[in-house]
């Protein structure tokens, strides 16, 4: 019998027995992200900063690493997502386990990547950072994939799952909060460069937050969703065709349009806290604005959270992620183009991330309801093998981000060894021209995305939805 499982009988209890959604579930869920997101977001947003300004990797160099990993990661998301599907339910559930048993392994993988080896040879150093980046990733899609499905487990109702998506972006955002507002007066000298000591103290604090948070969030979620157990055949007992179930992705318009919209957010508009890395050290020469920015982009989500829902009642999903996008785009055009202060950038992006706020609220409702619509086309609910497959995409387009705006730094002529203030003339005006050119190109394409690919209402979705139950 597997680790930790138990007959079937007390999986089903626990299910008959669960008490009516609440509060505890949308706190517990959001709990998920906040940990979980603040280890994605040190190492998605620093370990570029701690490799290339610290251990003195090349930007290329450490672009091709992670182009690896992740695209060695391909050979792993799917399988994990079918062993999540496989394998037998716990008496606490069949997704939420893997929070608890998987929250240490992330926590160690993230503190290692951070220990500072710049006295290696080179080569054993980009060995060092791709094999430690790549089992960090394993262990990520271990705890991410099962934490995704599960919202479909705990509960079918539209409206709830609006409330968790809602909370889960809550999370997600304050998960990001913490460690830009920490990182930039932790982490940089009086001359706005980084410090190698001060990166690891960092990851083993959020470390010890994550895990506190994945636990938290294994006691506090309930599945109410019964799963019977995966395998390799379907209704009828014929093996599955995993490649009709590929093709069938591309008939489901749904989650074509939510999948490129967060693919698109994740390489052009989740980035710009990377650019306002080099934005304030390099043109702004101040590094200490960067956690009043940070600070001041979670306003929106509040008011956000506050009137999403009576607006999703009178508006409907997809005009509230698909025409704010275009203002979105104007603000950032404007700090693109246009002389720029420390106060009106941050205003601007402030007003940017307003527009886009909806868009970050509603993601996991749009997500579930993909995956709801996936398994109405196909007549199988394979939930963890089409969150594995949806969670290698996004992942494999942040990690590629990463690397994007590595070589977009070189492209535009920044020198890592010349340091904040010693970088040649017109650098720093490219480098503020690419911090906003960069998301207005992205929230373009979202508006794209959303307008013209998804094609199913909320009405008809809750019918879907409904069907499946």
């Amino acid at each position: 019998m597997a680790r930790g499982s138990v007959p079937n009988e007390a999986y089903i209890k626990n299910i008959n027995n669960a008490p009516r959604f609440g509060m505890k579930d949308k706190i517990g869920y959001m709990l998920g992200d906040l940990g979980f997101n603040s280890l994605q977001v040190i190492v998605n947003s620093y370990l570029m900063l701690f490799c290339v300004n610290i251990m003195g990797v090349k930007a290329t160099h450490f672009a091709i690493i992670v182009f690896i990993c992740k695209a060695l990661d391909a050979l792993n998301d799917t399988a994990i997502g079918r062993t999540v599907d496989k394998r037998p339910a716990t008496r606490y559930g069949k997704m939420k386990p893997y929070l608890k048993w998987f929250a240490i392994p992330y926590m160690i993988f993230t503190v290692i990547l951070f220990v500072n080896v710049t006295a290696m040879p080179y080569v054993l150093k980009i060995t060092w950072i791709l094999v430690v980046y790549f089992i960090w990733g394993i262990v990520g899609t271990f705890i991410n994939v099962p934490y995704g499905a599960m919202s479909n487990l705990i509960t079918t109702d539209q409206v709830q799952r609006t409330e968790l998506s809602n909370f889960r972006s809550i999370g997600s955002m304050a998960g990001s909060l913490i460690p830009t507002t920490i990182a930039p007066l932790l982490l940089f000298d009086s001359e706005n460069n980084p410090i190698a000591n001060r990166f690891i103290i960092l990851s083993v604090v959020l470390g010890i937050f994550c895990v506190v948070c994945l636990v938290l969030t294994h006691y506090l979620v309930q599945e109410r969703v019964l799963v019977t157990p995966e395998s390799n055949l379907d209704a009828a007992g014929e093996k599955v065709n995993y490649l009709q179930v590929a093709k069938s992705f591309l008939k489901n318009r749904i989650m074509i349009a939510v999948v490129l919209g967060y693919v698109v957010s994740k390489l052009f508009i989740q980035t710009n806290g990377m650019t306002n890395q080099y934005v304030f050290m390099v043109y702004f020469q101040d590094t200490s604005m960067l956690s009043v920015s940070s600070v001041v982009s979670f306003i929106p989500m509040i008011l956000g959270m506050l009137i999403v829902k009576p607006l999703v009642k009178r508006f409907g999903k997809k005009k509230l992620v698909t025409w704010p996008a275009l203002g979105a785009a104007v603000c950032y055009g404007i700090t693109a183009f246009l002389p720029a202060t420390p106060v009106s950038w941050i205003f601007l992006q402030l007003l940017a991330s307003a527009f886009m706020t909806f868009a970050t609220l509603l993601l996991w409702s749009l997500i579930a309801d993909a995956v709801d619509y996936q398994a109405y086309l196909t007549g199988q609910r394979n939930d963890g093998t089409v969150y594995a497959t949806i969670t290698f995409i996004v992942f494999f387009a942040g990690s590629v981000s990463t690397s994007i705006i590595a070589l977009l730094l070189e492209a535009v002529g920044y020198n890592a060894s010349l340091g904040s203030m010693g970088q040649l003339a017109g650098v720093a005006e490219r480098i503020k021209i690419l911090g906003g050119a960069w998301p207005m190109a992205g929230c373009i394409l979202v508006f794209i995305c959303y307008y013209f690919i998804y094609n199913v209402s909320d009405s008809e979705m809750k019918k879907i939805s409904d069907s499946l139950r």
